[in-house]
């Protein structure tokens, strides 16, 4: 008897540590619903931060190649104390020498436009990560948030089973002071509901945990107190499976992105094989010396030109041609990388549908599990207080209607997690339209680029 106390006193000490490490009402508390929620993410996530600083840098490469292609000019001075046989008959010591130069290319053997290519291929490729970098964001927080629902709706659970039991041990004491039913009945139900107390206080926990990766990920403090509005609930998903399939390959970024990535890749090797050819460009500089700053008095010095520079390496050692190959394994790696993406969307979106169905039908069959555990529990009680059934059949069917809205819970869980994965999957936009991205590559694809 002493060990079953022990065990009793063992489960209130653990929930009021519980109670103590759950922050106070003095916390902040917010209501919030899951759309609440992923708005809050998007405008406060670090990986959209990084995704969106990705495409700063994208854009400003662009805007580098772009201006490649526009006119320079430099300016050099120098300053100088002079003397020796060529400066005899000179009459200054000191000279200042000056020179403008401004410069264009007018041909790069293809370089240039190669580059720009690249670099928009490129900006295109950070607009699609940084949509599918929302989506992922979506996602985890729509996790975040049904595991918060799944939590507090077994903590509800645990919380009536550890009442039932409560109640069930009350009657069983006074059975036994009438002398109908023995001490072990008291004892097994002492059992019981230390055991389920000991549940409650890891279901709180748990729930409290969910809380804090939730806060996390929206941009919460960890222990501000948030208490979800919605409800774990089941919605029929009418798409069916080649509907979603046909969705995800005309509308996942990362894909999108992929297949940007080749293309940016094949520019730039084009823009190596630059190497091959030559360049021509357009110059013009004036330059001027005088005994003191800006002065022109030096007539040897005083020169201008204007006129075109062509250059062309015709042997670098190979140099060109080893750049190219290099491209080429890149272009290679990015086809690979295309193919595996484009396999794994397919199979993203077999897997979430599948799942996504799996759990509906466990919802009908953990729904009319829980029916008859409900019906099975209210039997055995009315038995056990009638005198014609045992504690154990109570004990027992206690645990199936725990084990039955449990598994009902687990479903519908399940099933709205594998909504948001088949959402993911498909690439339900959160800000970016596909539409235009995927339309340039059917033009490129058509122009046979």
């Amino acid at each position: 008897m002493e060990l079953y106390k022990n065990i009793i006193g063992s489960s209130v000490l653990c929930a009021l540590l519980l109670l103590d490490a759950v922050p106070s009402a003095s916390a902040h508390s917010v209501d919030m619903t899951l759309s609440e929620g992923i708005r809050m993410a998007l405008e406060n996530n670090y990986s959209i931060e990084e995704s969106e600083a990705d495409l700063d840098n994208a854009y400003w490469q662009l805007r580098e190649a772009r201006r490649n292609g526009g006119p320079t000019l430099k300016w050099s001075a120098s300053a100088n104390r002079v003397g020796g046989k060529a400066y005899d008959s000179a009459s200054y010591d000191n000279e200042f020498s000056n020179k403008l130069s401004a410069s264009m290319p007018l041909y790069t053997g293809g370089k240039l436009e190669n580059s720009i290519k690249s670099a928009k291929f490129g900006l295109s490729g950070a607009e699609l990560t940084l949509e599918r970098t929302k989506q992922n964001v979506r996602n985890t927080v729509t996790q975040d948030y049904y595991n918060i629902l799944r939590y507090r709706s077994q903590v509800e659970v645990y919380q009536e089973s550890v009442k039932n039991l409560q109640a069930h041990l009350d009657n069983v004491k006074a059975k036994f002071r009438a002398g109908t039913v023995p001490q072990t009945d008291i004892l097994s139900s002492e059992v019981s509901l230390a055991e389920k107390k000991q549940t409650l206080v890891t279901t709180i926990n748990d729930y409290h945990v969910a809380i804090a990766t939730f806060n996390n990920d929206v941009g919460l403090p960890t222990e501000t107190q948030t208490e979800a509005r919605d409800q774990l609930e089941y919605e029929r998903y009418e798409m069916e499976l080649p509907e979603c399939l046909e969705y995800a390959l005309l509308h996942r970024p990362d894909l999108f992105q992929k297949e940007y990535n080749l293309r940016q890749q094949k520019a730039s090797m084009e823009a190596e094989k630059s190497g091959y050819r030559p360049t021509v460009d357009a110059s013009v500089s004036r330059s001027f010396a005088g005994d003191g700053p800006f002065k022109t008095n030096i007539d040897t010095s005083d020169t201008w030109a204007a006129g075109i520079t062509a250059n062309w390496n015709i042997f670098d050692s190979q140099v060109t041609q080893a750049k190219v190959k290099q491209k080429k394994s890149s272009v290679r790696y990015a086809e690979a990388e295309l193919n595996d993406k484009l396999a794994n969307v397919k199979l993203d979106v077999h897997t979430a549908y599948l799942n996504l169905r799996a759990a509906e039908e466990n919802i009908k069959t953990m729904g009319e599990a829980l029916e008859k555990a409900k019906e099975d529990y209210r039997i055995e009680v009315v038995r056990y207080t009638a005198g014609v059934g045992t504690n154990l059949e109570v004990m027992d069917a206690q645990d199936n209607l725990v084990t039955a809205k449990g598994d009902y819970i687990s479903a519908l869980y399940n099933y709205n997690v594998s909504r948001a994965n088949l959402d993911k999957a498909m690439g339900i936009p959160v800000d970016l339209d596909v539409t235009p991205y995927r339309e340039a590559i059917m033009k490129d694809k058509e122009k046979g680029e």
